[in-house]
């Protein structure tokens, strides 16, 4: 076990010091309302915006393509539409997105992302009770970005996201999903430490 995880340590320092593999801090807001199929409301959304942080790791492929995954932890507050009672969800989202860089230097100008998005509910509360067994705690989406290096260190970034899956299922069919954008500041802590 000490050796498979010696070995693992030395293969993760060594791309971390590769040229073609970055990584950082995603920190923004997160815009989102909710969507219910049939054109019924089951769930409303209360506060539309939350704060929504986290990390990034990315690797360059070729000189214009390559991968940017990030994980970003976020908390939604919603209430069930008939009765108005509020949940508050904290919610994981993983999302290993391709990117295409416009730029003549790969990292150095603006770019456009897309891929899936992957949602963890980690914790419901309602009214101080644990509501979490009443909803899907893995959800599948999809995201579509761009972004543009506006500093050395610093990309400004968006990203729109749908969830395909819904969170929320009543018995009778009607279904509930997020959807919305992320508008974030990635900080290249990569560049930032290896100047």
């Amino acid at each position: 076990m000490k050796k498979l995880l010696t070995v693992t340590l030395l293969f993760a320092i060594a791309i971390v010091n590769a040229q073609e593999f970055s990584y950082g801090l995603v920190l923004g807001n997160s815009f989102y309302t909710i969507a219910n199929n049939n054109g019924t409301n089951a769930m409303t959304t209360n506060d539309y915006s939350t704060i929504t942080f986290g990390g990034y790791g990315e690797y360059n492929l070729t000189n214009t393509i390559g991968i940017k995954a990030d994980i970003l932890f976020a908390k939604n507050s919603f209430a069930y539409y008939s009765t108005k009672q509020p949940f508050d969800m904290n919610i994981i989202s993983v999302a290993p997105n391709l990117k295409y860089d416009f730029g003549e230097v790969y990292r150095e100008g603006f770019y456009m992302l897309i891929g899936p998005k992957l949602s963890f509910i980690t914790s419901v509360e309602s009214e101080g009770e644990d509501v979490k067994d009443s909803f899907e705690t893995f959800n599948f989406g999809a995201q579509l970005g761009f972004g543009y290096r506006v500093l050395k260190y610093v990309d400004l970034q968006t990203k729109l996201d749908y969830d395909l899956s819904p969170f929320f299922k009543l018995d009778n069919g009607i279904k509930s999903s997020f959807f919305g954008a992320v508008v974030s500041a990635n900080i290249d802590l990569a560049k930032l430490f290896s100047n």
